[in-house]
């Protein structure tokens, strides 16, 4: 799961319904905190729903997040579904692309709008949801409505794949050089 699921934190980043521990932690709860109903279902808590059904020879995920019925962009961005939609189309992107390496994230957050955000990310190509593929092979899911020109709290997780240490900390130095210059408010992690 840790190849798709969440972002990378630890203690210092401890957002609202994150374990305090880091992503290991929020994965074990992610586990504990839902229900197997094979084959093709899992329950959680708080009635959200995962379905797998074949189809061919591929296979659909379904996701069913209960009470969204009449949500705004905002309401969609602060709650589950926004969170959900990150990590589907992390999971699209691993089984699509199969990256070789360990996944390590870089999460940025802060205010802006949806035009800012897209400068920032720079190049890439579309990959479906609210993606891209940038051109150093990342995806790069973004949290924004590309068409809202009023600056909002906005969200961006870069995956990457393979990186060792080094070149891993010049990315994300480069990332938050260029996040931190450009929106107010900014949050970089790890």
């Amino acid at each position: 799961m840790h190849e798709w699921f969440g972002y990378d934190y630890d203690a210092s980043h401890t957002a609202p319904a994150r374990p305090a521990t880091g992503l290991a932690e929020e994965i074990r709860s992610f586990v504990d905190d839902s229900e197997l109903h094979p084959p093709e279902r899992v329950a959680f808590d708080d009635g959200t729903e995962l379905t797998l059904t074949a189809a061919g020879t591929r296979t659909v995920v379904r996701l069913v997040v209960p009470d969204l019925e009449g949500a705004d962009w905002q309401d969609l961005y602060g709650g589950v579904a926004e969170g959900w939609r990150f990590y589907l189309e992390q999971l699209r992107f691993y089984l699509d692309r199969a990256p070789s390496g360990r996944r390590r994230t870089i999460y940025l957050a802060g205010q802006a709008t949806g035009a800012q955000v897209i400068e920032i990310i720079g190049p890439g190509t579309r990959w479906h949801g609210a993606g891209i593929v940038n051109d150093e092979g990342h995806l790069v899911s973004v949290g924004a409505d590309p068409a809202d020109p009023q600056p909002a709290r906005v969200n961006v997780i870069v995956s990457t794949y393979g990186l060792d240490d080094g070149d891993f900390a010049a990315l994300r130095d480069r990332w938050a050089a260029r996040w931190q210059a450009n929106v107010k408010d900014p949050e970089v992690i790890p």
